[in-house]
């Protein structure tokens, strides 16, 4: 014979109580009986949640309506949330302007000269990249939070893109060459790359149903760029046009140029991901505000009570009040 769980007992108990609040009350012998059925349930009950812990928590609170669900199935929850938030989520980096600078300085007999400063700036163009969320990592955090990471893939996309050169001579190099701007239309490409983002989500009980709020820091995230074959052969074209004396290109040697701009190509460009992907969601349940007695809808009026993450399992709960039957 399988022994009567506690759960099972306080089930028992409520459905007496509710029995007999709605029992004809000219009928003392009925009523007598389900007192006395009550009464011994309530004495089994006391008796055996006095050894079961999820039990004895749910007494221990406050409200009328005590929800317990276990962390296994909140991080389950948490993750396909979290997951739903970057996943198939297209980047306009199109508005991204990549800049960077630099001086060229050279060891003479007179010591160290500047011998001019360069620049490079790079419009993207009709650029997009598309994130791919992963498999997320999460963990319940008292006393509301449930922590994230979560993996992102870059996927790989091709552009136009504008790629602006510039050399602007200093000192003695002045007065023997000249500045030059090369402009270049060429198709950059952002990379195949994998990202790990860290945030939480906050968990809220409105009394109706419980919410999950992302609480990501606003970090930028770092795409990696090239160019096509094709385009770097553009580019170093255009700096060797520029390998003569009198445009001094010889000062900043064209190898040089292009291997500094593969550097910076590689270093990446921030970018931010927008605010409007983070909203807060609610969690696929809910308390309903009526129930059906006796055939007539009783409303109810549900009021959040507490929320707390404890022994591994969300606790979540609500004072309940008898609005009256609904009109038909």
């Amino acid at each position: 014979m399988r022994a009567t769980s506690p759960l099972a007992l306080a089930l028992a108990a409520l459905a007496l109580a509710g029995c007999a609040a709605h029992a004809p009350q000219d009928d003392p012998a009925r009523m007598a009986q389900l007192r006395s059925s009550y009464d011994q349930l309530h004495k089994r009950l006391e008796k055996a949640s006095a050894s079961e812990p999820l039990v004895a928590s749910a007494f221990a609170d406050h409200g009328q309506l005590v929800v317990a669900i276990r962390s296994g199935l909140i991080e389950e929850l948490a993750g396909n949330v979290a997951r739903r938030y970057l996943d198939r989520v297209k980047l306009d980096v199109s508005a991204v302007k990549g800049h960077s600078s630099g001086e060229l300085v050279k060891q003479t007999f007179l010591g160290k000269v500047k011998l001019g400063a360069w620049s490079v700036r790079v419009d993207l163009g009709d650029m997009v990249g598309e994130l791919r969320a992963g498999t997320p990592r999460v963990g319940l955090r008292g006393p509301d939070l449930v922590d994230v990471e979560l993996p992102v893939d870059v996927q790989e996309t091709e552009g136009e893109a504008t790629l602006r050169f510039g050399w602007e001579s200093a000192g003695l190099a002045n007065v023997v060459c000249k500045d030059f701007e090369l402009t270049r239309k060429i198709r950059g490409r952002v990379l195949a790359q994998r990202h790990l983002l860290s945030g939480a989500l906050r968990l809220v009980n409105t009394g109706e149903r419980l919410t999950a709020t992302p609480v990501f820091p606003d970090r930028p995230v770092r795409l990696k760029l090239d160019l096509t074959a094709r385009s770097w052969g553009i580019v170093e074209a255009a700096l060797r046009s520029q390998d003569e004396l009198a445009k001094c290109g010889l000062l900043l040697h064209p190898a040089d140029g292009l291997l500094k701009l593969k550097e910076l190509a590689a270093s990446g460009i921030d970018i931010h991901l927008p605010r409007s992907i983070f909203r807060t969601v609610s969690l696929p349940a809910h308390l309903q505000k009526s129930v059906r007695v006796n055939q007539s809808s009783v409303g109810l009026r549900l009021t959040a009570e507490s929320l707390r993450i404890e022994t591994a399992t969300l606790w979540s709960s609500v004072s309940v009040e008898v609005q009256g039957p609904a009109r038909p």
